[in-house]
């Protein structure tokens, strides 16, 4: 596409235009560091005081030529064009209709929920494979198919409007379902705007992110709103999640209630009941699409996702790498820990992200309180947050001794010391991440790389 075209596909909402320069536009995009010389990025300019300058900042270090803003700026050397904010999405589903056409071959699943998205968008993918019909899951952990991580950083949970239509478009010849994670912050944005959902579910529901939606309330309403994106209206959750259910029967949303479901033929990380119920709702989402019932002896070839319940035997002990880093999700995984490795002492190594839900924080800590025979506060992701400073917010909540040890990399190696009877060795918080956020600078960083370093160096001694 030229200038011209772009203003042609604009033009029934276009405010203002200012075009300075020839231009060949064959890729799009929502973010400004990405884009080319022939990218069309789209920039939201906000109502904050700064948020001119911030743009013009962002913009000086970007090589992007053409631009879809929400406010006029005055800058040189770039084509601009300018429409409301109420356009803006408008305005990305034009232009991806002319660079991503979305064929309406692939079916898509949206999974929302605090705990549980990345899990049952992963279990799903999987079994939908399994059973002939090759699928990719679209969340924390990337773009992934059965065999490989086909993108590695999408930069949010849930992609933008515009992102997640390229992602279409570029496998939906290969693909026939996409099982994607619907983030709360996405669907308060509108991110899916109109990609339509063959089915949808909601895996539990406890507080998080309350520094966006600022109130409980606010941030169920956001979750609920994945409904309007839903062909099925029947949304898929988990019978164990009784509060949910409660709150959904209040706003009279139909449900479909789904069983957890165990067997003895799957890996030791479908023990944690929550993964049971994981495992259901991941069932019902391939049974919509498929249109049909699921012969239950595949599910022993299912896999849970890295990081998620990744359980490393250390001599006579257990060292579990998880993700948890909700109050909800501290309490899930360390109640069934003490449940169903009951012989088990149990150690617990957490932090909390910083520039985040500071009222989650004591919560944590109160969490693991409740099972921990030994706990150490470490770092998380501080990322602008001085780390002294989270660990200090944690530590009103625990309720018994506790060992305080902000070097994450000196905690982990002290977790596994002075182990003097069988015990399960929990480090929480990061999972699957091979980074840590400091100072706005993300560091190589793999909790299990970690433990794998102090396992082997302890096998030489």
């Amino acid at each position: 596409m030229n200038k011209n075209d772009i203003t042609e596909i604009l033009s029934d909402n276009l405010l203002f235009k200012n075009l300075v320069t020839d231009c060949h536009v064959n890729e799009a995009t929502t973010n400004l560091q990405l884009g080319g010389e022939d990218s069309l990025c789209f920039y939201n300019i906000s109502d904050q005081l700064d948020a001119k300058e911030v743009f013009i900042k962002r913009l000086k270090s970007s090589s992007c030529k053409n631009l879809v803003l929400t406010k006029k700026v005055d800058v040189e050397g770039v084509n601009i064009w300018v429409v409301e904010p109420s356009d803006f999405l408008w305005a990305q589903d034009l232009i991806a209709n002319e660079i991503y056409p979305d064929k309406k071959k692939v079916q898509l699943a949206g999974i929302t929920g605090t705990n549980g998205k990345t899990t049952v968008s992963y279990l799903a993918m999987q079994l939908a494979t399994l059973l002939g019909y090759p699928s990719i899951s679209i969340g924390t952990i990337g773009v992934r198919d059965s065999k490989s991580i086909l993108e590695e950083d999408i930069l949010s949970t849930t992609p933008s409007y515009l992102e997640l239509r390229k992602i279409i478009h570029r496998y939906q010849d290969d693909y026939k379902f996409i099982f994607m994670e619907v983030s709360s912050h996405a669907l308060a944005q509108n991110r899916l705007n109109k990609v339509r959902l063959k089915s949808c579910a909601w895996t539990s529901f406890s507080q998080d992110h309350l520094d966006y939606h600022k109130t409980n309330e606010e941030y169920f309403k956001a979750k609920l709103k994945i409904l309007e994106s839903s062909d099925d209206k029947n949304l898929i959750v988990p019978s164990s999640e009784k509060s949910l259910l409660a709150l959904l029967a209040d706003n009279n949303v139909s449900r479909k209630i789904v069983e957890p479901y165990f067997d003895e033929c799957l890996e030791a990380g479908f023990k944690a009941s929550y993964n049971q119920a994981n495992l259901s709702v991941a069932i019902a989402l391939c049974e919509v699409l498929i249109g049909e019932s699921i012969d239950r002896s595949l599910l022993s070839k299912l896999s849970l996702p890295a990081g998620r319940f990744e359980a490393i035997k250390y001599n006579e002990h257990i060292v579990i790498v998880d993700y948890a880093h909700t109050p909800d999700a501290l309490e899930n995984i360390c109640g069934t820990i003490k449940k169903d490795f009951s012989s088990f002492e149990l150690r617990v190594i957490f932090g909390c992200g910083g520039d985040r839900d500071r009222s989650k924080r004591p919560l944590m800590g109160e969490a693991v309180s409740k099972y921990a025979d030994n706990i150490i506060v470490t770092s998380d992701n501080p990322r602008t947050e001085e780390p002294s400073s989270i660990i200090d917010d944690i530590t009103p909540g625990i309720s018994r001794d506790y060992i305080r040890i902000e070097d994450r990399r000196l905690a982990i190696e002290k977790s596994l010391e002075d182990l003097s009877r069988p015990t399960v060795v929990l480090i929480a918080g990061k999972g699957h991440e091979e980074y840590q956020d400091v100072k706005g600078i993300k560091h190589h960083f793999s909790d299990k790389e970690e433990v794998m370093k102090i396992i082997d160096r302890n096998k030489n001694v």
